[in-house]
């Protein structure tokens, strides 16, 4: 796999994660019901987005792989 993709696929990454602790925070300060289940979805989330970001490769350089 090209080094330029998996940059792609970290900075999506990263971007969905810098949104997610910023919808998190913005949900703390205007206390909006139910904000404790959207901080357990937030850290939730911090996990499960990498390790999909991570299975996604995989399964992308198995398959690219495979046609070769």
């Amino acid at each position: 796999m090209n080094k330029n993709k998996k940059s792609v696929f970290a900075l999506v990454g990263i971007a969905m994660l810098i949104l997610l602790y910023i919808t998190t925070l913005v949900t703390a300060f205007l206390n909006i019901p139910y904000w404790d289940r959207l901080f357990q979805a937030s850290l939730a989330a911090t996990v499960a987005i990498p390790i999909l970001l991570w299975i996604y490769l995989m399964l992308y350089r198995h398959w690219k792989n495979r046609q070769e």
